[in-house]
């Protein structure tokens, strides 16, 4: 009885955990379509305007490059990847330093495992 009260707890923590994850996701794909960032970036690797976010993950994974990123978003510019140059603020919605450092977190949580 113990051990199946034990189960149902773990079972029962592992999906309030899972559904947490879920919100967190869908809660940053809002600010990445808020924010403007799907109209040139993707979620996976079809796109011809700017890197996938597949592809920003893959690149980057493992890297000490999240604080360097996190910089990309908040001042946009060129010379990032490529030829894609990135909107400068004012000519996409603002992003803070907050938000930057949410949508740098969740793409590169693309690539882990």
């Amino acid at each position: 009885m113990k051990t199946t009260v034990l189960f149902m707890t773990l079972g029962g923590l592992l999906l309030g955990a899972a559904s947490a994850a879920a919100d967190m996701h869908a809660d940053t794909m809002a600010l990445a379509e808020e924010k403007q960032c799907l109209s040139c970036h993707a979620r996976d690797d079809d796109t011809p305007r700017a890197p996938s976010f597949n592809s920003i993950a893959a690149k980057y994974a493992g890297s000490e490059m999240h604080d360097y990123l996190v910089d990309v978003v908040l001042s946009g510019g060129e010379d990032h990847w490529g030829s894609a140059t990135m909107p400068e603020p004012g000519e996409r919605p603002a992003v803070s330093e907050e938000e930057a450092k949410q949508l740098v977190d969740w793409i590169l949580g693309k690539h882990q495992g």
